[in-house]
């Protein structure tokens, strides 16, 4: 399986969302194979919100594109946002209005039953908004969303991942019940299911 993990930090590797992808990456490990991307080393311009996509492709001319490739290609796809001012990042909230609102209606949601996490970082507060929206956005491109009974959300004020054990713990499961998602829908079940479901856009 290949897994996609999209994080919105600007942070170096010391921060706490590179130390998260580590953990990832090591828990993932002859599991999985992992691609990162950090939204940061992307041209990401703020959706124009004209419409015109309903129709035909996005006209902006930016490094959306590129950023959609990586993550069509992958079978499942993690969201990592951090908490800003009681929400997400501006960085993310870009990257998501573009490819949600209106960046794959034309390409006929590509990203439809690929499986989706959501994990936050952030210090103490909004942890669950931040969450929820990007939940929304990914049923939005309609994702099959995977959880653990509760959201992994992480507070960096703790340092690292390694200190916030019940996070990690929801995280993992959430990890492992991908892994055997995907195992479970094969490509044949995959491709039968875009086939079959088409849904018309709302309006």
């Amino acid at each position: 399986m290949k897994l996609a993990i999209v994080l919105s930090s600007n942070r170096d590797e010391g921060g706490f969302s590179a130390k998260l992808l580590k953990k990832i990456v090591e828990f993932c490990a002859g599991q999985a194979s992992v691609d990162a991307i950090w939204l940061n080393q992307y041209r990401i311009e703020l959706c124009d919100a004209d419409n015109k996509c309903s129709q035909m492709n996005c006209s902006i001319n930016d490094d959306m594109t590129l950023l959609s490739e990586r993550i069509i290609a992958a079978d499942a796809v993690l969201y990592i946002p951090v908490v800003h001012a009681y929400g997400t990042c501006s960085r993310m909230q870009s990257f998501i209005e573009r490819l949600g609102y209106g960046f794959m209606r034309p390409q006929g949601r590509p990203m439809q039953n690929k499986l989706a996490i959501v994990a936050v970082v952030g210090r103490r507060y909004s942890h669950e908004s931040v969450f929820s929206q990007m939940i929304l956005n990914l049923l939005l491109n309609r994702c099959i969303i995977v959880g653990s009974g509760f959201p992994p959300t992480f507070r960096s004020e703790l340092g690292s991942p390694d200190n916030d054990h019940e996070a990690w713990s929801s995280l993992k499961t959430s990890l492992l019940r991908t892994i055997s998602f995907h195992q479970l829908l094969s490509p044949n079940t995959t491709a039968s299911l875009n086939k079959t479901i088409h849904l018309e856009e709302v309006p």
